[in-house]
């Protein structure tokens, strides 16, 4: 299983020291990847700790600049509210610049206040979304002039470059848990991208993406991933509501119990594990100092047992 770490780009302890500090930090301990989440305006009733959120690729294009080989995530972007072919060309540099080390995590957003602020659809997002992602997927495969006729984009015989350093552009993976989501990650992903979900749904999502990659006739090779809040300590809490009452799952206990989740999920077929320690969400008082401490211990006594 391959391991990342969400930096602190939102919240309270939001910072570019501490940005910078988590970054190259997670390098050094071996952790696989760096993750941003994803959100530009915000209603107040939405957040308790802190409205700052730095945006998610230009934190990231900050971070490529200070990493060598630590691949760099979004967790995941909200697509619809961002010009496609501007969306495009910023990923596609960042993903030039790194070398091929960027993730594509991408999903419809969950804030329709957000959507509304930025003069978007909220009951068409997702098809604004799956737009986009032939919007970038054609700018970044054509040599050559590029046209495209769609319900939101349209252009003619127009050049784009550079290319992402990858032929075919960057993974992209879909995050959600609803039949739509999985459909899309099935159809166009080349992962699949939960949030906070217990190795049971994981393996539900699993079985249900192969009837529909089946379906839709995809052998591409597949990421199973998830990004989940973390917190090394006994007592713990196993799961959160969010602003919905939807329950979510959350990495916790002493190391031997993390051990055993861990290998439950793997048993269920996760390969990828984006973790936010002491997430927020859940401990209003976490420091980056705690989150560094999680880190080095969760990269000394557990990684080593799940690589």
């Amino acid at each position: 299983m391959k391991f990342g770490v969400c930096l602190p780009h939102r919240w309270n302890y939001s910072s570019k020291k501490n940005i910078s500090r988590i970054a190259v930090r997670a390098e050094e301990l071996g952790f696989d990847s760096l993750w941003v989440t994803d959100h530009i305006i915000v209603p107040e009733t939405h957040l308790e700790r802190g409205d700052t959120f730095f945006e998610a690729l230009t934190t990231l294009s900050f971070v490529a600049g200070m990493t060598e080989n630590i691949l760099l995530g979004t967790a995941v972007l909200g697509v619809s509210p961002r010009e496609p072919i501007l969306l495009a060309k910023q990923i596609a540099t960042i993903d030039a610049l790194s070398e091929g080390r960027f993730i594509l995590g991408v999903g419809t957003g969950w804030i329709e206040e957000e959507l509304q602020t930025l003069n978007q659809s909220w009951l068409e997002r997702g098809s604004i979304l799956d737009e986009s992602l032939q919007v970038a997927k054609i700018l970044w495969q054509t040599e050559g002039p590029v046209s495209f006729s769609g319900k939101y984009t349209n252009f003619s015989d127009m050049l784009f470059n550079p290319k992402p350093h990858n032929k075919n552009g960057p993974p992209i993976w879909i995050g959600g848990m609803k039949t739509p989501s999985l459909k899309r990650a099935a159809k166009v992903g080349d992962g699949w991208f939960p949030w906070a979900v217990s190795p049971d749904e994981i393996r539900e999502g699993v079985k249900k993406l192969e009837g529909f990659r089946r379906e839709f006739g995809r052998r591409n090779p597949f990421s199973i991933s998830c990004f989940m809040p973390t917190n090394l300590e006994p007592s713990g809490v196993r799961r959160y509501r969010g602003f919905f009452e939807e329950e979510h799952f959350v990495l916790s206990g002493g190391v031997a119990e993390v051990h055993r989740t861990l290998e439950d999920f793997s048993d269920a077929g996760l390969e990828h594990l984006a973790l936010s320690f002491k997430d927020v969400r859940l401990f209003k008082e976490g420091t980056i100092s705690e989150i560094e401490a999680q880190m080095e211990e969760f990269a000394k006594d557990v990684m080593p047992s799940h690589v």
